[in-house]
């Protein structure tokens, strides 16, 4: 691994820390795609998938199979997801 395929990768893994990504429920891979390609400027899918595998060989996403779909949850801090709040309020 190249020190800038390595940056680009660290850069991604700070950026999703930074704004809290771990309070967003279970996403597709195409929301971390458009995110990771926010982030680093690159439009090339084949580099993004690359980032994106790298994360979670790292750990930094849990992984959920719900039929034949696939979601993710950047959880590097092996916590439990935060606990909804599904009060409703009638004024």
């Amino acid at each position: 691994m190249s020190l800038v395929e390595e940056d680009l990768i660290k850069l991604s893994f700070l950026y999703m820390e930074y704004n809290n990504t771990f309070n967003i429920e279970y996403q597709k891979y195409s929301h971390f795609k458009n995110m990771i390609s926010y982030i680093t400027g690159i439009e090339n899918q084949k580099l993004i998938r690359y980032i994106f595998q790298k994360l979670i060989n790292k750990k930094v996403f849990k992984k959920i199979k719900i039929g034949k779909i696939t979601n993710y949850h950047f959880n590097p801090y092996n916590k439990p997801l935060p606990p909804k709040d599904t009060t409703v309020y009638f004024d």
